[in-house]
């Protein structure tokens, strides 16, 4: 089993590496998509911070505040609204080093038995996850994968 620091960790170095990657970007360059159908980096932002009615952090808490909560994340949406559409983009990197810290700080405070809590995705029930994942396997995800291809979107968007 992962430790907790070793989750508020390997969260923290992928924060300080999207803070990079987007540091100084402007407004003009974060909406742009670099083709038809291709994300930009407020749409990656966007994607990242989740849902305005429920944050990736609310979604992380479900699993310590219910039992089996519902979870109902559509993969691929970019959740980007008229108002995220209007933020500015630093507002929008600021919502996600400020959002990615709390879950760090979520994690680094997770026993044993918490990393075992479950949720219901419907969304990931064909997937490696499975429709019930466990925390642990759930923050997991989110390291190894989730974070990592974004990372390297806005690594190829802020060029």
């Amino acid at each position: 089993m992962v430790s907790p620091t070793s989750l508020k960790d390997q969260i923290e170095e992928k924060v300080r590496t999207i803070e990079q990657l987007t540091a100084g970007i402007s407004d003009d360059q974060a909406a742009r998509a670099p083709a038809h159908g291709e994300w930009c980096v407020k749409e990656v932002l966007s994607h990242l911070a989740g849902s305005e009615t429920r944050s990736f952090y609310d979604g992380i808490k479900a699993f310590l505040d219910q039992d089996t909560p519902e979870l109902p994340i559509t993969p691929g949406d970019n959740y980007l609204t008229p108002a995220r559409e209007g933020a500015s983009v630093q507002e929008l990197r600021q919502t996600v080093i400020d959002q990615y810290h709390r879950i760090g700080d979520l994690f680094a405070n997770l026993t044993p038995d918490q990393l075992t809590r479950t949720a219901h995705m419907p969304g990931f029930k064909d997937t490696p996850l499975g429709e019930y994942p466990a925390l642990q396997l759930w923050a997991g995800a989110i390291i190894n994968f989730h974070l990592p291809a974004h990372i390297e979107q806005l690594q190829n968007l802020c060029k």
